[in-house]
């Protein structure tokens, strides 16, 4: 995320989780995680007012909050009096007083901020042509974090506008609209040298081959956001180019920096301009306005996921626009082709700011739905939502595992452009945007979300044979008996439980789930005995039809009404942020996300498996325990097959073929294990 990389060495020396003589660099091991929290949809009311332009940049380091942007006046927390800060400033981070001694001087705004190498400097970077008045350092600079006053023995003098910074490991990366770095050639991207702001000759990467849209004015090529993995390694790089070191790379590149080139990693998702459409005018895949979409990037705090946001008006033919994505950087991310984890949609307003603290991924931009990829219109300013799409108004907190939002929605109005700007803490995490009000209160252009007052997320509940019961529906009655795994008893009826009309179930912490015969999915509490009162779960529209143009993945099938499916289901498990399900007479098993913070299903169809030794069309009560899939078929059989738990909704069969246990009488309409 935008200006977090450079505010994560400062949380380790403000948190004292890194203590270093200031002769060396603070090392940066990624954002603040906040496991298993989510923040406060209440802004603490300890931040100054910011009264114009926008925030950009921020920074937070040794206890004091660095801001930079276009920004000319703020005003302390509770006081009317305006103060005088052109582009950059710094406030107290328990108190929110704006430094009277941090003063630089600049003549045009700022775009990043990172930490200084001692702890005691920061590094500033944008489009401004002085500092402290004198024109030989400008555009990338190094001032005392204290007065502002000018280090003079750091010069690099971009030739064109600097507009992100990363410092990781004792390296500092910057990216931009330049050319040259200190009169050496570097296009957008340099490794700069800490202490003098020479480019060091091991990064040289030529971008290049930026994409000039038929609608859109010429735009210079530029590396927009950067981000590096906590231990160093990969570099992710965004922008407007076409080619990397004359490799094809649509906007994103990965690089090596151990060896300091492109990685083979690379995706066609972000490709600016659609190869079936021959016209040039209007053929992008996202608005031709933009010369590139990707408008943030944040790695995540134990770096082994990737999140991107973009803009670019809602396209119902590609879901890269107006989008969040995750995507995988453990293992198998080395090659071409690569497609994301997840992909959720906003259905036609921009995200231009990403933060990934473990438990969320928070979302920032002019955004007003989230879970809304079934708009049909191609469209900027859209209507909606459509089905399966929930109000959140500029501001989102979404599940890591499939991309849902949790129900955090600090309502951001007027949406204005939006956040640009997050920078996590151990306490929380730092916005800057270009409005004024979040959750009903005045927090002008900047605020702190605390943890504190905010939620936990539990971890997911196992639930297995050798400690639990099996349980199975008949048509009006829930039965029980003891299994482990191998052998199964005789069933005996849960009294008091009416079991007409379901006809699939699954447990979820605690939570019974049933998918009824009238198309509704409910829940209700269940201790093993008794179950609660039923609560129909909010599907959000997804009970109602899909515009046809939308099609079940791997098939020409128009995707159905969630409800048409829950009528006809068979069986249905919950893994991994995930509801699998199975559909009379269908052959398929489908997978949508669920996150039960939210109660929310996820509008994106996903077809996890086609066969893989069970027959889904003829399935009658399916279950997940103990690593094994457990299945029964329509001819009364109970079966078993082992399982793999692939992430994001693609788990699946095992093994090539299914285990009979028992040859007769497991027909059910609900199969969970409790």
């Amino acid at each position: 995320m935008f200006s977090t990389r450079g505010g994560i060495a400062a949380v380790a020396l403000l948190t004292g989780a890194l203590m270093l003589p200031t002769s060396l660099s603070p090392v940066v091991a990624g954002g603040a995680d906040h496991s298993p929290g989510i923040v406060s949809e209440n802004a603490a009311e300890t931040t100054p007012d910011i009264m114009n332009g926008r925030v950009n940049a921020m920074l937070v380091m040794n206890g004091m909050v660095y801001v930079g942007g276009t920004f000319s006046t703020v005003q302390n927390p509770g006081s009317s009096n305006n103060i005088t800060r052109r582009y950059i400033l710094a406030y107290d981070e328990a108190t929110g007083q704006v430094s009277n001694s941090f003063q630089p001087v600049l003549n045009r705004a700022v775009e990043a901020l990172a930490p200084g190498p001692d702890g005691q400097s920061i590094y500033i970077g944008g489009g401004f042509s002085s500092t402290n008045g004198n024109t030989r350092y400008k555009r990338l600079v190094r001032v005392d974090a204290t007065d502002g006053s000018l280090d003079t023995t750091f010069r690099s003098n971009p030739n064109r506008k600097v507009l992100d910074l990363v410092q990781n490991n004792g390296n500092l990366y910057a990216s931009g609209e330049f050319t040259k770095v200190r009169g050496e050639l570097r296009s957008g991207l340099a490794l700069v040298n800490q202490a003098t702001g020479r480019p060091r000759p091991t990064l040289d990467i030529p971008f290049t081959d930026p994409w000039i849209s038929p609608r859109a004015k010429r735009s210079p090529m530029r590396v927009w956001r950067i981000d590096v993995t906590p231990d160093g390694t990969r570099l992710v790089a965004t922008g407007n180019f076409s080619r990397a070191a004359g490799l094809p790379r649509d906007q994103i590149a990965m690089i090596d920096t151990t060896t300091m080139t492109v990685e083979p990693w690379s995706t066609s998702f972000f490709r600016f301009t659609d190869p079936a459409n021959p016209d040039p005018e209007r053929n992008s895949w996202c608005a031709s306005i933009f010369p590139h979409y990707i408008r943030d990037i944040d790695i995540s705090p134990d770096g082994t996921y990737l999140v991107i946001g973009t803009t670019g008006a809602n396209n119902p033919l590609h879901p890269s626009c107006d989008s969040l994505t995750r995507w995988d950087l453990t293992f198998d991310t080395s090659g071409p082709d690569q497609e994301p984890d997840w992909v959720t949609n906003s259905g036609g307003d921009s995200y231009h700011s990403i933060l990934a603290t473990g438990t969320a991924v928070y979302a920032g931009g002019h955004q007003q739905w989230a879970n809304n990829p079934y708009n049909p219109r191609r469209c900027g300013f859209c209507d909606g939502p459509y089905p399966g799409g929930v109000v959140r108004t500029g501001f989102s907190a979404h599940d890591p595992s499939n991309g849902l939002p949790f129900t955090w929605n600090p309502v951001r109005q007027p949406r204005g452009k939006g956040v640009l700007a997050m920078v996590s803490t151990s306490n929380g995490f730092f916005f800057g945007s270009d409005t004024d009000r979040i959750n009903g209160e005045v927090h002008r252009r900047n605020g702190f979300m605390p943890l504190d007052g905010g939620i936990t997320i539990p971890a997911d509940v196992e639930y297995t044979l050798t400690d639990g019961d099996f349980y199975t529906g008949t048509a009006s009655n829930l039965l029980v008996s003891d299994s482990d795994g191998t052998t199964f008893g005789p069933g005996a009826i849960v009294a008091g439980v009416d079991w007409s009309n379901v006809r699939a179930a699954a447990m979820l912490n605690g939570t019974l789930y049933t998918a009824m015969a009238n198309g509704t999915l409910v829940r209700r509490t269940f201790n093993g005995t008794e179950a609660g009162p039923a609560t129909v779960v909010d599907l959000n529209g997804l009970e109602l039809p899909i515009d046809p143009i939308y099609l079940i993945p791997g098939t020409t099938d128009p995707i159905p009404a969630l409800s048409a499916h829950l009528a006809q289901a068979t069986g249905m498990f919950f893994e991994n942020g995930f509801m699998y399900y199975t559909v009379e007479n269908d052959a398929r098993l489908y997978s949508r996300g669920f996150t039960q913070e939210s109660q929310m299903v996820g509008a994106p169809l996903t077809v996890a498996s086609t066969g893989d030794g069970v027959d889904w069309a003829n399935v009658r009560g399916m279950t997940l325990a103990s690593g094994q899939l457990y299945f029964a078929l329509a001819d009364g059989s109970l079966n078993s097959i082992g399982w793999s738990s692939d992430a994001f909704g693609q788990g699946h069969p095992t093994g090539g073929s299914a285990t009979t246990i028992a040859g007769s009488g497991w027909v059910s309409n609900g199969m969970f294990v409790f």
